[in-house]
């Protein structure tokens, strides 16, 4: 019998959403992408991301470990995401993001 291991986090949360299928930080309106995006848009490093988000940083390692684990599923949901834009005309604001950081 296979046995299935699932990591539970003291910082992110699921929420229930129509089409969003990652976590949330708990407390907060932003996904695991969004912080991410954040920090890599902006070049800064888990310890300046939770500074300046008064998170603790293991929040932020905790969403960067829960990346490594569902790129895929993240990756595919913001470009899901990003259709939805396009298709009703809107700018896309997190062109400048290159997935392959």
């Amino acid at each position: 019998m296979a046995e299935t291991t699932e990591v539970t986090y003291r910082y992110l949360e699921p929420r229930p959403h129509s089409w969003r299928k990652q976590l949330w930080i708990k407390g907060r309106n932003m996904t695991v992408w969004q912080l991410l995006c954040w920090m890599w848009a902006n070049k800064m490093t888990p310890e300046e991301v939770a500074q300046g988000f008064n998170l603790p940083v293991d929040a932020v390692y905790e969403a960067l470990d829960y990346y490594a684990k569902h790129r895929e599923l993240l990756e595919s949901k913001a470009e899901e995401e990003e259709r939805r834009l396009r298709d009703k005309g809107l700018p896309i604001a997190n062109e400048f993001i290159v997935l392959n950081h």
